[in-house]
């Protein structure tokens, strides 16, 4: 399950930062420029989830007909997934970014900083979603009942 969150974001990874991966046999897709390995646990599939569980939230709060409410639920997924791939690759790359600066700075606090980017990151992304959506389905209603 992980290899359909995890090849897309290694895909991007490597369009940003300009490294080649291997794919490692049941371990993940090693970046040796970056002497990075995306792993199963890289993957973001709690966030696709909690994403997901947003977006149906979502959905079911600002659709009235059944038809709607139950095709939210498909489609919340797919724009889950698709938010969990951008969110995910830019987590990867922020940490990238971020622990190449502090490296000297805190050398034995990096696992630290690592966690604090993709908390941010993913909190970030996750709050921002919510927001726009919501403002999206609450004037698209709004307007719904204009016409």
């Amino acid at each position: 399950m992980s290899f359909i969150l995890l090849k897309p974001t290694d895909t991007i990874l490597g369009l940003l930062t300009g490294s080649q991966s291997v794919y490692l046999l049941d371990i993940g897709y090693y970046h040796a420029t970056l002497n990075i390995l995306l792993n199963k646990s890289c993957s973001g599939f709690n966030y696709w989830i909690l994403s997901s569980l947003v977006f149906a939230y979502l959905g079911f709060k600002y659709f009235d007909k059944p038809l709607h409410r139950a095709l939210s639920a498909p489609i919340s997924l797919c724009c889950a997934y698709l938010l969990t791939i951008f969110a995910n690759s830019s987590r990867i790359f922020a940490s990238i970014i971020v622990q190449n600066q502090t490296r000297w700075i805190l050398p034995d606090h990096q696992r630290l900083v690592h966690e604090t980017v993709g908390i941010i990151t993913y909190l970030s992304f996750l709050v921002l979603t919510y927001y726009l959506t919501e403002e999206f389905l609450k004037h698209r209603k709004n307007n719904a009942k204009i016409v």
